[in-house]
């Protein structure tokens, strides 16, 4: 269109006074920030690359997910493009001009998101190849409700299962144990010797396994089961601090320092205190087994806009991108000696207030956690207690 105008204006260039010209250039300028204004407005990212490989247009959408400034316009892509998946995509639309691609992919720069990205080619009215345009949409939310979906299904089959695997665990567990207590009752009735002794030994060790076995399965359905939330107004600094003073001893032990960065005036809401000291412990477990050798774990409180805002940082080895989204999997685990469950108390704890816990992590550099609560839980729809549907 503007290629047309200019055209236009140039074959009429020596039939126009001064107050044309101005009008024409008027009317190209309203052109383009029309233009530009349409395509600041868009809410999917737009990149345009010309076919001399730089940078045409980005509107700002594009530069906020991208991390692309205005500057970066009239600049080599590979230049201003950090990401080097997005490179390889724009790189390949080169090679084959008229591929139309639609991908949906990790941008890792400047953090990582989920992107839907098409690729097409421009060309000019003589069918002439003229560069690259990219749309991209942020489909990171999407992409985590469906996660969010589809592990929630998950953990509601895994309730009902455990809970018909307890039942029928449960009941010859408990025929043993009466017969266990027969046989206890017979041995002790016999004469004191040797063998008898090593019967009573024998009997021991089966009673503390059985109580193990029946403990196990308590736990499990425990961590499976919600609760009902007992809501009060807490000071979560207080809530921490008390966390805190169980484990400190034991974290001076393991050569692990603690840095708190909390406000001093303290910040309210409500919750439920004994869910969230379970939630903020499993967090402090899962910091120290990722630091064997010791080191620093800083723990920083603050609030942001209705949420109460929990965070904790380890230098640990971090974890790999692609384990991060399976993390709060019942049974999952990262470590060697882990049950997998401790996650999974945090993640059920959140649900049941209506908050979220966001993991970052780079491998070499450590991993941290970040709670969301709600100030006011009440207002955000909880899930019922009983079922297996929550963690």
């Amino acid at each position: 269109m503007t290629e047309k105008f200019t055209e236009r204006f140039v074959q009429r260039l020596d039939q126009l006074d001064s107050r044309k010209v101005g009008e024409y250039l008027l009317g190209l300028a309203r052109e383009k920030g029309l233009l530009e204004n349409i395509f600041n407005s868009m809410q999917e990212g737009l990149l345009v690359v010309d076919s001399s490989k730089t940078i045409a247009m980005v509107n700002h959408a594009a530069g906020r997910l991208l991390d692309l400034s205005p500057n970066s316009v009239g600049s080599l892509f590979d230049q201003s493009i950090h990401d080097p998946g997005l490179r390889d995509i724009i790189e390949q639309g080169f090679e084959v001009p008229g591929q139309v691609l639609v991908r949906e992919f990790i941008v890792v720069h400047p953090q990582p998101r989920w992107v839907r990205m098409s690729r097409t080619s421009l060309r000019d009215a003589d069918g002439k190849f003229r560069g690259i345009m990219l749309v991209l949409n942020d489909i990171t939310r999407q992409r985590k409700s469906e996660q969010e979906t589809n592990l929630v299904e998950r953990l509601d089959f895994l309730g009902h299962l455990t809970a018909g695997v307890a039942h029928e665990i449960g009941n010859p567990l408990s025929s043993l144990s009466i017969q266990v207590q027969l046989i206890e009752r017979q041995v002790n009735s016999m004469e004191d010797s040797p063998f008898r002794d090593k019967l009573r030994k024998r009997i021991s060790i089966i009673k503390e396994e059985l109580l193990r076995l029946d403990q196990i399965v308590a736990q499990f359905l425990k961590t499976l089961r919600p609760e009902p939330l007992i809501l009060k107004k807490e000071d979560l600094v207080t809530v921490v601090e008390e966390v805190l003073e169980l484990v400190e001893e034991e974290l001076k032990e393991k050569g692990i320092s603690l840095n708190r960065e909390f406000p001093s005036e303290g910040i309210m809401g409500r919750m439920d205190s004994g869910l969230m000291k379970q939630a903020i412990i499993n967090l402090i477990k899962n910091a120290v087994q990722a630091m064997p050798g010791g080191g620093e774990i800083s723990i920083r409180l603050e609030k942001e806009d209705a949420y109460l805002k929990f965070s904790i940082t380890d230098q640990g080895t971090g974890i790999p991108r692609e384990k991060i989204n399976r993390l709060f999997e019942p049974l999952f685990t990262t470590k060697e000696t882990g049950s997998g469950l401790g996650l999974l108390v945090v993640y059920k704890a959140l649900r049941q207030h209506g908050g979220y816990v966001e993991v970052t992590s780079q491998p070499g550099e450590g991993t941290t956690f970040t709670i969301w609560l709600p100030q006011r839980p009440e207002r955000i729809k909880l899930l019922p207690a009983g079922g297996g549907g929550d963690r």
